[in-house]
């Protein structure tokens, strides 16, 4: 900084191998934008005043946050998975630990298991719980839930004893999908029990390869 016949004036000397002149620029901008503050508000505090030129503030709020796209409006969200499964089934769609399923993998086993929730009278208006730990199954089951038409009911397994029992009673679940090590840690309730992780081969494989007809009324 150096006083002038015309004022302050500033210079900025930086190492051009870990800066270049847009940086630099843009913080000339914002130390004048903060000096301006200063002498509009002398009582500021410094961390109260603005660093931010108008531009860049629109910017960082407005511009770089229109994300807003078009998608279709009359679908369901595994409706739209499903159009997914269609455009690339060979895509990893998720993953956990070690494992992961394809689009096409997942929609299969999703399918399978939705048929398996509409035989034990899964259909709109019936509502399913999901008490599992992380896990693929996990989406494997709130997939089939939608597909078969139901609503699922999240029960955390870390959630106390006292929360589970309240939400069993409130919401008489008619089906209970869990894993089997977790079973015994459920309060008593009289929701029909499938384990995810022992009962596939119980399941009917009608819907494993085929599309799913889903019951679900569109949105």
């Amino acid at each position: 900084m150096a006083d002038t016949p015309e004022g302050l004036k500033a210079s900025f000397e930086y190492k051009t191998d870990l800066f270049d002149a847009a940086t630099i620029s843009r913080m000339v901008g914002h130390f004048q934008t903060l000096l301006e503050g200063i002498v509009a508000n002398p009582n500021q505090r410094l961390t109260d005043l603005p660093i931010l030129t108008k531009a860049k503030q629109h910017q960082l709020l407005f511009d770089w946050n229109d994300t807003k796209i078009s998608y279709p409006q009359d679908k369901c969200i595994h409706q739209l998975f499903e159009a997914q499964v269609e455009r690339s089934p060979d895509a990893i769609a998720v993953v956990f630990d070690n494992q992961y399923l394809t689009y096409k993998e997942l929609n299969a086993r999703a399918n399978q298991l939705a048929h398996h929730l509409q035989a034990l009278g899964v259909e709109p208006e019936v509502l399913v719980g999901i008490y599992l730990e992380r896990s693929l199954e996990m989406i494997v089951a709130l997939l089939s839930i939608l597909k078969a038409g139901g609503a699922y009911v999240p029960l955390d397994p870390t959630y106390p004893q006292e929360r589970l029992e309240f939400i069993l009673q409130d919401t008489q679940l008619s089906v209970l999908l869990t894993q089997h090590q977790l079973v015994q840690k459920l309060p008593q309730h009289q929701a029909q029990v499938v384990c995810l992780d022992i009962s596939w081969s119980a399941m009917s494989t009608a819907g494993f390869s085929r599309r799913f007809q889903s019951r679900v009324r569109s949105p």
